[in-house]
């Protein structure tokens, strides 16, 4: 009975991380809204609920396998580059997942808002970085990309300010979705 029950909860484990992937590719491909200087997206909220309800491990999954589909799905495709793109969404789902396993060592909910807001920034920032290095690559203006810094900032805060606005509101009936107290 036991086995049973386990697998029973691994696979509820699984299909929810499906659909953190699902949504992840749907707020990066279809719900960003995109304008000539910032790209405003609900993306990294899914990463963000599945770091805080299940570890760094099943971050990492999603985030690793949502951003190979949001690439694949991109109008760029998979290239040289796709690895650098994929990172920074990876790195954001490693600082919340280690983040997030702070806040439950110390049991200060005030650390969440914390962990929002560093992962926030460790996103902004190795966005920034890949668009720079991809620059490189590639070989175009990169010279003219530090103009784009406020922006990708402003774009930032406004993520941020949406994550938290609606993280605290979605943790709760996930938490009972995923069988947890």
């Amino acid at each position: 009975m036991a086995d049973f029950v386990f697998s029973r909860m691994r696979i509820r484990r699984m299909v929810i991380d499906a659909a953190f992937i699902a949504l992840f590719v749907l707020f990066s491909v279809v719900l960003t809204v995109k304008t000539p200087f910032a790209e405003i997206s609900l993306a990294g909220l899914p990463i963000l609920l599945c770091a805080y309800l299940f570890g760094p491990a099943d971050a990492l999954i999603v985030a690793t396998l949502g951003s190979f589909m949001e690439q694949l799905l991109s109008p760029y495709g998979l290239s040289v580059t796709t690895p650098l793109w994929m990172a920074p969404v990876i790195l954001q789902a490693a600082v919340a997942s280690l983040g997030f396993l702070a806040v439950r060592r110390t049991g200060k909910p005030w650390l969440v808002i914390a962990v929002l807001v560093l992962s926030e920034l460790v996103l902004t920032f190795a966005n920034t970085a890949a668009l720079y290095l991809d620059g490189y690559i590639w070989s175009y203006a990169v010279k003219a990309l530090h103009l784009l810094l406020p922006t990708r900032l402003l774009n930032g805060g406004v993520r941020l300010a949406l994550s938290c606005v609606l993280f605290p509101l979605l943790v709760r009936p996930l938490r009972a979705l995923a069988g947890k107290k």
